[in-house]
């Protein structure tokens, strides 16, 4: 669950399969004179789409802390819940097809590696596990997808990087506009060929308007939004309570318009 506290004083409950289908929304158009386009394109469009499924049950029944406030993604659920969480995604995209749960296998795995040190020893241990799972089973994915040329060359170290990179650059825009974090940030790994090409992208946005500098989108503008349940209240006596009150709420939708930085 991503919340977002309005000017007003009201909380915006975004989910988190919500937020990846915003996250797809900044990839789709990916692909002009100087960036190249990922292929198989309808694949890796799927797993961006669905590299939060796993978030799915917990967020049919989300939980309040300690002090009745919404717990977002950041702060809930426990450590060891949420790997889990990423296996339950993992599975369910590689169920699609394979090619999915290893973009969404690499995300989970570049996340945790960048975050070990800030774990305590328990969580590092079963964190550097879920690791050694996922590149154990990455390479076992490989050997399936070696009869088929197209799949085994996206399946390769240098594309399926490439490919999950743009993931998290539709993953990280999303929740930086989103969240929002500031109203600046700069991408430094954006694939320019899928063969192993990045380059810095940075990202400006107002309320409004979202830019690009450089535009790697093969059209002149788009627009991306996203919707959650607008509560008049940001704490709760419990997790029924909070339930209750998002089945009541009504939709709201932020909505963006996406060019290129003048």
């Amino acid at each position: 669950m991503i919340t977002r506290a309005l000017p007003n004083g009201q909380l915006l409950c975004i989910n988190q399969t919500s937020h990846a289908l915003m996250a797809v929304q900044f990839c789709r158009h990916w692909g002009n004179a100087d960036f190249a386009t990922p292929s198989p394109y309808d694949l890796v469009m799927n797993a961006i789409a669905q590299h939060d499924n796993g978030w799915y049950e917990w967020e049919a029944a989300p939980e309040v802390g300690d002090d009745g406030i919404p717990l977002d993604f950041m702060h809930g659920p426990t450590a060891e819940m949420k790997l889990g969480l990423w296996q339950r995604g993992i599975d369910r995209a590689a169920a699609q097809h394979p090619y999915m749960g290893l973009m969404i296998s690499r995300h989970a795995t570049l996340l945790y590696t960048g975050d070990l040190q800030r774990l305590n020893e328990e969580e590092r241990r079963a964190t550097e596990t879920f690791i050694a799972e996922q590149e154990s089973w990455t390479n076992e994915v490989r050997q399936r997808l070696a009869d088929d040329p197209a799949l085994h060359h996206a399946a390769s170290e240098p594309v399926l990087m490439a490919h999950t990179r743009l993931l998290q650059f539709g993953d990280s825009s999303s929740l930086q506009v989103t969240i929002p974090w500031s109203n600046e940030r700069i991408f430094v790994h954006c694939p320019v060929d899928f063969v192993g090409t990045y380059t810095s992208i940075t990202l400006h946005c107002t309320e409004q308007e979202i830019t690009f500098d450089p535009w790697p989108f093969g059209v002149d503008h788009f627009s991306v939004s996203i919707h959650g349940r607008l509560l008049d209240q940001n704490r709760f006596p419990n997790h029924a309570a909070y339930h209750a009150a998002l089945a009541a709420a009504p939709l709201y939708t932020l909505t963006w318009r996406v060019a290129p930085r003048k």
